[in-house]
Order: structure tokens, then sequence, then C-alpha cells
């Protein structure tokens, strides 16, 4: 949800949007759902008892933030040169890996030059990886497209009602259950152009849309039966599955909540895009 956001990106690229706005307009959904999340977090703790921290002082805040500085610049250059024009996403990211280099080997010392075509040969294998992914599913949707499967599915949707709190809530429920079992950028390569017009017939803009989208696929991350994140964190804590998904309940909840608020309150997601009209 929030940049750099590589689901932003290719949606910016599928529908022709400014991917800064697309980035600006995932700002406020994401914080909402931070809050969220760290409200559901609180009150598990507190009712668990959990151990807490020693409280730290102010100055130890500032040092931390200090540390953290040149890494959290990589994020405003990102912004800041998106859109303010200077260059485009891609520029962008290249203007990182040479700013995150420099700032890894000279302000922090903690890269090593060895590591370097190790860590070049890792980012092939994940781009070309996402690469064929997005090759795949465009060629599956242009396949769709080419049978008119997004008339189909359009006028099925319309067809049960045109009433758009209901349409909304029928695409939402549907983008639920397809995450479910669908990897986010793919589930956005198909099914983004074939549910946009939808969207659009009753009015929702399409950054609106995007993040929407966005935001419902990324519940999928963590649902089973195909949630990539809920088996990456159950591999990593060493819990069960059935555990770990009876313990993100709460979070499930507080996430769809989220979702329907941003889906029926467009201004959480346009309002940031519109001061940099």
């Amino acid at each position: 949800m929030l940049p750099p956001s590589l689901p932003m990106i290719i949606i910016g690229t599928l529908a022709s949007i400014s991917i800064g706005d697309l980035f600006l307009a995932g700002a406020i959904p994401g914080i909402l759902l931070a809050i969220g999340f760290l409200i559901v977090t609180y009150i598990i703790s507190v009712k668990r008892q959990y151990p807490k921290g020693e409280k730290q002082s102010l100055s130890t805040i500032g040092k931390t933030f200090l540390g953290a500085f040149w890494a959290l610049i990589m994020v405003v250059i990102i912004l800041w040169g998106i859109l303010g024009g200077y260059f485009t996403p891609t520029e962008a990211a290249v203007v990182c890996v040479i700013y995150a280099f420099l700032v890894g080997k000279f302000v922090y010392r903690e890269l090593n030059l060895k590591l370097v075509p190790s860590i070049i040969k890792n980012t092939l294998i994940s781009t070309a990886s996402i690469l064929l992914l997005v090759g795949f599913a465009n060629t599956f949707g242009w396949i769709l497209v080419s049978e008119g499967v997004p008339l189909v599915i359009a006028d099925g949707i319309l067809s049960i009602t045109e009433n758009p709190i209901f349409v909304i809530l029928l695409i939402i429920l549907l983008l639920l259950v397809l995450g479910m079992f669908m990897e986010t950028i793919a589930a956005l390569v198909i099914l983004f152009p074939v549910l946009l017009p939808v969207a659009t017939s009753i009015g929702m803009d399409p950054i609106h849309f995007g993040v929407v989208m966005v935001l419902a696929l990324m519940i999928g991350l963590s649902t089973p039966p195909v949630g990539v994140c809920l088996f990456v964190a159950s591999s990593f804590a060493k819990v069960p599955i059935t555990v770990t998904v009876r313990e993100l309940l709460p979070f499930f909840a507080v996430a769809i909540l989220v979702l329907l608020i941003v889906a029926y309150v467009p201004q959480l997601s346009l309002f940031l895009p519109g001061l940099f009209e």
C-alpha cells in the first residue's frame, strides 16, 4: 500500500495511471491499516499480559532515528523524484540503487563488495520471475479480452444489481475470494483490466479502484489456502498454519473493515493526489 509499492506500479502501467498519484492514494489507507493493526496488537498484548520492553528515552529514540535517517531518505527520493517530474519510476529505481550502494558502502559501511555479485544474481532471478509472471498474465488477459470475458463479467455483476453500494461489495467479495487462490501480481494483471470498466460504470475513480483492489488482494497474501505471507511467517515461526490462521482472525477483521471504509469513502484515497494536481 505504501510507496514504493510494486502493485501500484503494475496498476499504473496497466491503465496508464500516474504512478505518483497511486503512491499518494495508498498512503492514508495504508496508515489506517497500520493503526488498526496497532490497536489489535495492543489489545491482545494487554489481555495476554505479554512482557513489556524498557521505556526508551528521547535521546535513544533520537539516536535510533538518526541511524535510520539515510535509509528513510530513499522513500523521499522516490516520491520527490516521481511527483516532481524529475524522473520516471524506472529512473527512480536506478537512482535508488546507486543511492543504496553509496549509503551501504560509505555511510553504514556494512556493504561488502564481495556480496555484490550474489545480490545482482538474486535480483535478476527475482526480476525474471516477476517478468515471466507478468508476461504470461498479460497473454492470458489478452485472451480474456479477445473472448469478451470482461463484458460477460461486467454484465453478470450489473445484472444482479446496478446499485453502486452492492456492486462495490460484489467486487470486493470477488477479489477476496480470488486473492485466496491467486498471486497478487498475476491477479492484478488479469483482473484489473476486466473489473475497471465495471468500477468506472458506477462512478468509481480509477485511482480509487486501484487502491481498493490492491488492498483486497493484499489481504489474500495472508489467507489460506495459498497465502504466501501466511506460509512464510508460519515457516519462520515454526508454528502450524492452523494456529497462525486462528491468531490472525482479529487482524483479518480489521483489514476487511478498513477495506470497506476505503471502498466507500473515496476521499481517503483521492485527497492526497488532489493536492498535487
